[in-house]
């Protein structure tokens, strides 16, 4: 049977999302010396490399090739994962992250233009929530897998094993990227100068104050991924302590996210909403010391994934295709600039406190957006009215 450009999208996702060490790589780097303000350091680089080179990453996937930085970003998984390995402390770890970097940059909003643009060809645009939501969810079910195998990879074979075994994945992903076609949709919209093409994408982002307001969200709710995907795992050690039950705990992550992703499209006129179903589960764990935190915890990514899945396409399809890898970028981008210095601070909070009062510090900032929201699109929908009176 042969694949359509969408199936062999979803097949990608998949693969890319197979992970081995992500479900045991905090519990590996507190092996190898690691503490949690080293941790804060090592996600604070990250961020920085990623704050520099998103844009740049972004716009040249819009002008040069979408599949090729796919490509481009399963070999850097594959170093990364090796380097990452391989590391004996926090400088080689630091290393490696540089490599993931590069992975995460020629990933990040690439993905999302190169669905958008083979929908558009084919005039279904329409599908992008749905479609790109089910590539989502695919890539948390990979990463669910994977999960779920790590603690047991790691309880057999030792921890270092799982980083090698993500290699397999990766090139098994290579092979599916390199049957893909290049879509074209955006290709007559123009090859601007990349000043030019910035200031495209902050005239998109400024226009409409809807965009504006969403984008805020999204950005100031890194504050919130940062403590769940770098820092969960420690907290998660708050209430278990065997690798297997936090490789199946990151695993109900994952599958739960997918969820989100996966019906997130049914929910096109509920922002507010689900601005809301984020935050609650956040607020109401700053209460409960105790695990069933952890069933909020689950039901936060399923609201936390629909949201985003939302916000982005909102934002997809009021941006014109030659920007549209850029302005997911410039997002990203913003949202590193915040996750710099909540690196540290959850760090801190974890090193000097415990994983408690970080958990505390993050509702404040989350309740602190709803409100925002809140405020924001009560005036957007003012302004709505006054212009049709």
């Amino acid at each position: 049977m042969r694949l359509t450009q969408i199936q062999k999208l979803y097949l990608s996702n998949f693969l890319t999302g197979m992970v081995f060490w992500y479900g045991i790589e905090k519990l590996f780097m507190n092996s190898i010396g690691i503490d949690t303000i080293g941790i804060g350091i090592a996600t604070a680089f990250i961020s920085f490399f990623n704050l520099i080179f998103d844009i740049p990453a972004g716009i040249v996937a819009d002008k040069w090739s979408r599949k090729g930085m796919l490509v481009v970003s399963a070999v850097a998984l594959i170093a990364a994962s090796i380097t990452l390995g391989e590391s004996h402390g926090l400088l080689q770890y630091i290393i490696g992250y540089a490599f993931y970097g590069i992975y995460c940059i020629a990933t990040n909003g690439t993905f999302q233009a190169i669905i958008y643009d083979s929908l558009a060809e084919e005039d279904k645009a329409a599908a992008y929530s749905k479609v790109n939501g089910r590539a989502y969810a695919l890539f948390l079910v990979g990463a669910g897998v994977a999960n779920i195998a790590s603690g047991f990879i790691a309880h057999r074979y030792g921890y270092r094993a799982n980083y090698f075994m993500t290699i397999i994945s990766c090139v098994l992903n290579i092979a599916v990227m390199l049957t893909l076609r290049e879509p074209v949709f955006h290709k007559p919209e123009g090859k601007e100068k990349m000043l030019k093409q910035l200031g495209a994408v902050a005239r998109a982002l400024t226009q409409a104050r809807v965009l504006r307001a969403l984008a805020v969200v999204m950005s100031v709710l890194m504050v919130t991924e940062v403590f769940k995907v770098d820092f969960g795992q420690l907290y998660m050690l708050r209430y278990v302590s065997h690798a297997e039950l936090i490789g199946l705990l990151w695993a109900a992550y994952a599958f739960t996210w997918a969820l989100g992703s996966a019906v997130a499209h049914r929910l096109h006129a509920h922002i507010t909403p689900l601005v809301i179903a984020t935050v609650l589960p956040l607020a109401a764990m700053s209460f409960v010391d105790a695990w069933p935190s952890l069933v909020l915890f689950m039901i936060q990514a399923v609201a936390a994934a629909a949201l985003f899945n939302q916000i982005q396409t909102r934002i997809q399809d009021n941006t014109p295709s030659a920007v549209r890898a850029s302005i997911l970028s410039v997002l990203s981008v913003v949202g590193r600039i915040i996750s710099i210095p909540s690196s540290f601070v959850l760090g801190w909070l974890f090193k000097d406190y415990n994983a408690f009062w970080a958990l505390r510090f993050v509702s404040f900032v989350a309740v602190g957006v709803l409100v925002y929201w809140l405020l924001a699109s009560r005036r957007s929908a003012e302004a709505v009215k006054a212009a049709n009176i």
